[in-house]
Order: C-alpha cells, then sequence, then structure tokens
C-alpha cells in the first residue's frame, strides 16, 4: 500500500495544478504547451500597419481578461507634438559620446547612457509570458501610439490595448514601451516587450534614435536616421 503513496501524492498535485489557473498557466507557459500563439507583444504585422495616431474612438483596456483603468485623457495630452531640440539628438551627444539603451533583465531595470553616464534610469517589466530577447540590438522602428492585443482568454492573460504609447521596437515585435495597465515595474508582466512607466517612456522615445519630426507618427531607421543601440541582457 505504502509504495503507491507517491503515486498518489504525484497525481493530487498534478490535479491541484491543473484546477487551479495561475499554476496551471505557468507550467502551460513554461512547457510551451500554452493555448496562446503570441509570440511578441506586438505582431510584426501589426506593427507595420500602424499608423501612429492616437485613436479618439478606444474606450476601453483589457489586461489579463480584466478591463483595467484606461487613462484616455492624460494618454491624449501626451501625444501632443512638440517642438524637440534635435541639436542634442543622435546616435552621439554633444561632446561625441555614444548614446545607448541597457536593459537587464536580471535587475528588471532600463538605463539609457551617455558615454559612461546614466542619463535616465527606470524600473522595467519584461517577459513573463514569452521571453524578452536577449542580445545586442538597434531601434529598428518607432510609433507614437497603436493598440496591442494578443494572450489567451482560456489562461487569463488575453490584453487588448489602445494606444499604447512611445514604442521603439528594437527587435521583429519587440518593443520598449510605456504601459498604463499595470504598475508593477521591477517584476515580469508582459509577453516580451519592455514595459516603462510612461514619464520614462516619453523621455526615451524623445532622446532614442530614429528621430521622428512633430509632423511624425511612425519612422523607420536609415543610415541617415540611426536607431539608438539597445543591448538587453
Amino acid at each position: 500500500m505504502h509504495k503507491f503513496l507517491p503515486f498518489a501524492v504525484l497525481i493530487a498535485i498534478m490535479i491541484a495544478i491543473f484546477s487551479y489557473l495561475p499554476a496551471r498557466r505557468i507550467v502551460f507557459y513554461r512547457l510551451g504547451i500554452a493555448s496562446d500563439p503570441t509570440s511578441s507583444c506586438c505582431s510584426l504585422q501589426d506593427t507595420l500597419e500602424a499608423s501612429g495616431k492616437f485613436d479618439e474612438t478606444a474606450n476601453i483596456a483589457i489586461f489579463n481578461n480584466q478591463i483595467v483603468d484606461y487613462p484616455k485623457t492624460s494618454l491624449a495630452q501626451s501625444n501632443i507634438l512638440k517642438e524637440t531640440d534635435y541639436k542634442i539628438l543622435g546616435t552621439t551627444n554633444t561632446n561625441g559620446e555614444a548614446k545607448w539603451i541597457e536593459v537587464s533583465l536580471g535587475e528588471q531595470k532600463l538605463r539609457a547612457w551617455e558615454g559612461n553616464r546614466i542619463v535616465l534610469e527606470t524600473p522595467i517589466s519584461s517577459g513573463l509570458w514569452y521571453p524578452t530577447p536577449t542580445g545586442d540590438f538597434n531601434i529598428w522602428y518607432k510609433t507614437r501610439s497603436q493598440t496591442m492585443k494578443g494572450g489567451s482568454k482560456e489562461l487569463g492573460t488575453y490584453y487588448n490595448l489602445p494606444n499604447v504609447p512611445n514604442n521603439m521596437f528594437f527587435y521583429r515585435g519587440f518593443a520598449a514601451h510605456g504601459a498604463y495597465w499595470h504598475n508593477n515595474f521591477g517584476h515580469p508582466m508582459s509577453h516580451g516587450c519592455v514595459n516603462m512607466p510612461l514619464s520614462a517612456a516619453t523621455q526615451l522615445f524623445e532622446w532614442s534614435g530614429p528621430y521622428l519630426s512633430p509632423d511624425q507618427r511612425v519612422t523607420r531607421a536609415t543610415p541617415e536616421n540611426p536607431g539608438t543601440r539597445i543591448y538587453v541582457h
């Protein structure tokens, strides 16, 4: 009788896991068997089709299957375009020091550097359900605003988020961007993107390349308008 006890305990644990949604989805995502085709916060197609304009018709935001606070008014106000002093922009600063971005997944922090000096540091939320890619990249595309959607309704990770602000894509559909739907920075929360507090994302968007003129809402990096280096580790 006792020799069957370990098997009974194992079965009981498995039943408990599969009946408890938070545990079940962690297991499913870790094993790669989740009913979720989302492999980045935003698909590459949706990224390239985004106009970058603020969607005034949107009135609701959903995160992890739940309706969340959607600060439409403040997001719209932050989207008002302002003239920028382009003399301080570029892949180097006015002193010729390289400008680059570091994302530490272990620390859950982002730092913007000019040479060996940190000019911006902020907590982030990286990939929980899908890993944030690591490596040496450059921002290849930027949008001022766009909708991001994906996740799994069955596992409670579905999201439909209008007007995600200040998107800086560094690898396919992976971006660093502002996040208004949670305030749990310092802990992984996303499908691979680098979530940032709104104010920090605004500063980084204006500081980094490629650069947008006040009448632009999307831009792609070019040799004449290069994207800022971003190192994720």
